[in-house]
């Protein structure tokens, strides 16, 4: 079982700082943040945070003490683990039902420093403004200890703390010229997340060359060319990433 908590922050600051918090203090096993499209306009700010639990219920008032969260809006739920792994499920059966699914998804999906976490993504947030998302669409802003990443060629930031920082574009129609612009608009923003020392998680929409990716993985891409020679010399996988 897990024990689930939606909490609500009032601005982009407040929730960060949480953030931080919790990566010093391990208390959940899942930390993750979003902002949304407010209904009247504007933005809202949640963490989702989950401890896992087998037996006794846990202490609520212990695992959030000392959070900054808009207390009385904190949703708290208790599911099966298996539930919460699968808790996407409801969101692509509605994509899916309505014909979302097959439209264009031009996610962006990057590392943003702590350093930089909050002026970044406060400026990105100004460029964008709701609409920029779709209806469904969101912002996911969610801290990695860079200790605990082991994956050799994934790219972070030097940052001790670390933020995946996404957007997650659910346009609300399938038009071409639609789609195009916001492509453009995610190589702008990784144009900027890279100015401000952030990297790439490389499945994300806008193109490459191969001069960007020799960049992007640094003194990793000589290696990585040598096991690409290696193990697949015809170039059959990952095609039109223009890697190599």
């Amino acid at each position: 079982m897990v024990r689930r908590f939606l909490l609500v922050y009032p601005d982009l600051a407040t929730m960060v700082g949480d953030q931080r918090l919790l990566a010093r203090e391990p208390r959940f096993e899942a930390v993750q943040g979003a902002v949304l499209a407010a209904p009247a306009g504007g933005w809202r700010f949640r963490l989702e945070v989950v401890k896992e639990l087998s037996g006794s219920p846990p202490d609520d008032g212990e695992l959030l003490a000392g959070l900054a969260d808009d207390r009385p809006m904190a949703q708290p739920s208790t599911l099966p683990y298996l539930a919460y792994l699968d808790r996407l499920a409801a969101l692509e059966q509605a994509l899916r039902a309505n014909g979302q699914w097959w439209r264009p998804h031009p996610w962006l999906t990057t590392f943003v420093g702590d350093a930089a976490v909050e002026p970044m993504v406060a400026g990105e947030l100004a460029r964008l403004g709701p609409g920029g998302l779709g209806p469904l669409g969101q912002v996911a802003l969610s801290p990695i200890l860079r200790a605990s990443v082991g994956s050799p060629l994934l790219r972070l930031p030097a940052d001790r703390l670390c933020y995946a920082f996404n957007l997650i574009r659910l346009p609300p129609t399938d038009d071409p010229a639609g789609a195009r612009r916001l492509v453009a608009a995610n190589r702008a923003a990784y144009d900027r997340v890279r100015g401000a020392g952030g990297t790439l998680y490389p499945v994300s929409a806008f193109p490459m060359s191969p001069a960007g990716w020799r960049d992007h993985f640094g003194a990793a891409f000589g290696p990585l060319s040598e096991a690409k020679d290696e193990h697949d010399p015809a170039r059959v996988l990952t095609p039109r990433y223009e890697v190599f």
